[in-house]
């Protein structure tokens, strides 16, 4: 089969679930079988979309959110991915780093929103806290295994050529976990944008979180549905993009 058409029967088995969920969303709210207040029509929520950015100032809400995700999920990266590799290669730092993070990881996220508050006060800090607190020891989980998967035969010629612990780290354990390290990071960016709202729903007066829990005070259905559906189109960006340089980096996977 042709790469045309290989890539158009992907695009058309991918769309086919969406296609069968919109249906049956749209079969449910235009026949009245479900409460409009509860699941407004496809057309009103695509109303509802186009309100939001023409009138409400929508936008600068969007990109809060991105700064505050992305800010959150770079912060996040930058320190699980080391710590990662490390207890993914030695012991002795699994042993350090894994019964603390198989712990801390099973805490509901949810439940730090009030302290977080309490100590970052109500700005931008205390959402990315969150944020990042639920993307951070999932991450070194994610990464440690990667590092395990790492061929021992690697480290053993490397050795054998003489190569130094700093060699090791950055020629032999780096280069050759990126490929799942990349595939890491695009598990827990999608993750981040999942915390999204629960870090905008205390003390927040702006961003998409904070603009879905204004529209369920004033029982806007439609905008809800909105917010819902710009969250997801951003987290779906951000999942092609890093399924695009995945692709690009490593071709030959």
């Amino acid at each position: 089969m042709s790469a045309p058409k290989s890539t158009l029967k992907k695009i058309v088995l991918g769309s086919l679930p969406l296609v069968a969920l919109f249906a049956a969303w749209q079969l449910l709210a235009s026949q009245g079988w479900v409460d409009p207040v509860f699941l407004p029509t496809i057309p009103q929520v695509f109303h509802a979309l186009f309100t939001v950015f023409s009138r409400d100032n929508y936008l600068t809400d969007v990109w809060i959110s991105i700064y505050r995700v992305l800010g959150a999920f770079a912060a996040s990266a930058v320190l699980a991915v080391p710590i990662g590799l490390l207890a993914g290669r030695y012991v002795t730092a699994a042993e350090l780093v894994e019964p603390a993070v198989g712990f801390v990881r099973y805490l509901p996220v949810p439940a730090f929103v009030p302290l977080c508050i309490l100590w970052f006060g109500l700005g931008d800090l205390a959402k990315m806290v969150v944020i990042f607190l639920g993307t951070f020891f999932q991450m070194i989980l994610l990464v440690a295994d990667v590092a395990r998967s790492v061929p021992r035969e690697y480290f053993d010629a490397a050795l054998t050529l003489g190569a130094s612990r700093r060699e090791l780290f950055w020629r032999i354990l780096w280069r050759a976990s990126l490929p799942g390290v990349v595939s890491a990071c695009r598990t827990a960016v999608g993750w981040a944008w999942t915390y999204l709202v629960v870090a905008e729903i205390a003390g927040a007066t702006s961003g998409i979180g904070f603009r879905i829990l204004q529209a369920q005070r004033y029982i806007e259905t439609p905008k809800v549905f909105a917010g819902i559906v710009i969250i997801g189109l951003l987290g779906l960006t951000t999942d092609l993009l890093f399924q695009a340089f995945h692709n690009w980096r490593f071709h030959w996977l």
